[in-house]
């Protein structure tokens, strides 16, 4: 009788406990609740180092991205996803499918340039994968071969590590071969510059022209 009334109590209090988890499912409905869950989940995966907790903030963002397609957080959202999956999980390849989806879908955000390069850069430093990794830095630099703001050096970054694959030296190699090169230009230009400079210091040779009047006979008297 004791035994039965127990498993009674056990039985009502899981289920009073899953009807609260219902609730509180149920009462996320705006943006932000959604993504303080899920924020609140990381943070609590990054406290107790719990891989599970970091897959339960993956869905619970990957919720909001279903839920509110259009809002102007998703790429947020996006980046969470592929941050834990780099940097917590360290499940790379669902990393670069997250990235790849950034891009894919959001290509011309300012989000999808970081996020191209996020896939270039982990197939050739984490991955070690050289060749994705040379095709993912030309489809960069096909896209950005330029970097239009200051602060953002990854076309720069991103051309020297192509040039690292396809060459074989190390990057302080090409820093000291690339330096050479530019003094040689320098001088070049400096040669070229004082041989101009010579050459208008040159006196010019002056042209006489010859006086006819002297030889000149007089005209026969008849």
């Amino acid at each position: 009788m004791i035994k039965t009334g127990i498993k009674l109590f056990l039985l009502v209090a899981f289920s009073v406990m899953l009807v609260s988890c219902g609730k509180q499912e149920k009462e996320l409905k705006t943006e932000e609740e959604y993504l303080n869950a899920a924020k609140t989940l990381y943070d609590s995966a990054l406290a107790k180092k719990d891989n599970a907790l970091f897959g339960e903030a993956i869905a619970k963002y990957k919720e909001f991205i279903a839920k509110f397609p259009n809002s102007d957080k998703v790429l947020v959202a996006y980046n969470q996803i592929g941050g834990i999956y780099f940097d917590n999980l360290q499940n790379y390849n669902e990393a670069i499918n997250t990235y790849k989806t950034v891009f894919e879908k959001y290509p011309d955000k300012k989000e999808a340039k970081q996020s191209l390069f996020m896939v270039a850069f982990i197939y050739d430093e984490t991955l070690k994968d050289k060749e994705n990794a040379k095709a993912f830095y030309k489809k960069f630099l096909e896209k950005y071969p330029q970097d239009t703001d200051p602060n953002d050096k990854m076309s720069e970054s991103a051309r020297r590590m192509l040039e690292v694959l396809e060459t074989g030296k190390s990057i302080e190699e090409l820093i000291l071969q690339n330096s050479a090169n530019e003094d040689k230009k320098t001088e070049t230009k400096t040669e070229v510059k004082q041989e101009n400079k010579d050459v208008k210091q040159q006196p010019k040779e002056k042209h006489v022209t010859p006086d006819n009047t002297s030889d000149s006979k007089p005209d026969d008297k008849k």
